[in-house]
């Protein structure tokens, strides 16, 4: 299992989160002391550090990883580009700066960068030593951690992937300050997911002070109003530290997975929760040349899960309602809003192209699929539906 290194209230400083990862110097609970720029050589003598950057903050780091003298190439981080031909360009570029089986590979950026960095590490020269430091919401509490890596392939999500150990994933909260209100919203879906599946107690929390901000600053829980949201994070203490609890409580679940269950064979499937039918969706869009973000098909697919759950008999009608409820208050669009809007799919083919990309989803075994179920809010199980079942479920549905 990786190392998770939280840095808390001290300096966000590149040459200071170096040292962290070179010497071993943080733990669980947090670090202290920041190395300053000019000292970072010291500790790359016997290991040159390569990095990928996500162009979206490519700006931010430049200054600290050009006096660190470690060479680093910007990546386009869009979905798109999320493919092989994204992976050769990051292999070309570490042939081209001829980087040996000792280089260690640094992806800073969102789920995009930090998945596609990390695969490439895994298969370059047959290995190589990567770490991460995600800069979105979404990548500090799902995409960063937990060793998955991987590209899309054929318009299909993942299918070309590793597992693997990074030497360090590095949260910080205080890089989410600029991070544009889309972002913040796809973030907040794989919290919920998370918190539905292990912590009750802590999704109502979640709920409440997303729901919160969004009151404070009026704006509705609709799709055009969150955009309008500021792109700074709350600026109260109690946002900041609630926050900061939240990411916490969300490794913390995701990580006791993981140790589990390293490669999914059983307790990890319970991360899916979302995910069969919102890759689905998430495929349907790209293909279309309208993408939406990972989160957004994610809470489509939770709330299709808690639909599901419903008349599979295993969710109480008032927890699915409940469910429902708190995602469209937070303005996420369920299966047919998204499909409507995104592809210009008429309900009648809706159930057609989302079986289509169902099935060819990575856990469909022969004639069933591993789909994970909700019986209640912080307990959630995978079961093994039959492709029949799940037609029949989304014809219910749609």
């Amino acid at each position: 299992m990786e190392k998770i290194i939280h840095i808390g209230d001290i300096g966000w400083e590149l040459p200071g989160i170096l040292q962290w990862l070179w010497t071993g110097a943080a733990g669980e609970e947090g670090a202290s002391g920041v190395m300053q720029a000019e000292s970072v050589s010291d500790y790359l003598r016997t290991t040159r550090i390569y990095a990928v950057v996500d162009s979206n903050v490519a700006g931010r780091f430049a200054p600290a990883l050009k006096a660190a003298d470690i060479e680093w190439m910007p990546f386009v981080a869009q979905e798109e580009r999320k493919s092989l031909e994204g992976l050769q360009e990051i292999v070309g570029w570490l042939l081209e700066r001829e980087a040996d089986r000792g280089a260690l590979l640094l992806g800073i950026g969102g789920g995009v960068t930090t998945d596609i960095t990390a695969f490439a590490a895994s298969v370059y020269k047959r290995g190589i030593r990567y770490a991460l430091i995600p800069t979105t919401l979404l990548a500090q509490v799902d995409a960063a951690v937990g060793g998955k890596t991987g590209v899309n392939f054929y318009g299909y999500k993942n299918v070309i992937g590793t597992f693997g150990v990074p030497e360090a994933v590095i949260i910080a909260p205080q890089v989410l300050g600029s991070l544009p209100a889309k972002e913040w919203r796809s973030g907040m879906a794989e919290v919920l997911k998370t918190l539905i599946i292990g912590d009750a107690k802590m999704y109502g929390k979640a709920v409440g002070w997303y729901g919160g901000i969004l009151v404070r600053r009026r704006i509705p829980g609709n799709e055009a109003g969150v955009e309008e949201m500021a792109e700074t994070v709350p600026p109260e203490q109690h946002d900041a530290e609630t926050l900061g609890l939240i990411i916490r409580r969300c490794i913390g679940i995701k990580s006791s997975i993981v140790k589990a269950d390293r490669t999914e064979k059983g307790e990890r499937m319970k991360l899916n929760l979302g995910h069969t039918i919102g890759h689905a969706v998430e495929s349907v869009c790209l293909n279309a040349g309208r993408p939406v973000t990972h989160g957004e098909a994610v809470a489509a697919g939770i709330i299709a899960a808690a639909g599901i759950s419903l008349r599979k008999g295993v969710l109480a009608e008032d927890v699915a309602g409940k469910i429902v409820r708190d995602f469209k208050s937070l303005g996420y669009r369920d299966v047919p809003e998204i499909l409507k809007a995104c592809a210009d799919v008429p309900e009648g083919e809706m159930t057609a192209k989302l079986t289509d990309f169902v099935l060819n989803d990575k856990k469909c075994k022969e004639d069933f699929i591993n789909f994970v179920l909700i019986r209640s809010l912080g307990f959630v199980e995978a079961y093994r539906l039959s492709v029949n079942e799940i037609q029949e479920v989304l014809n219910d549905l749609y």
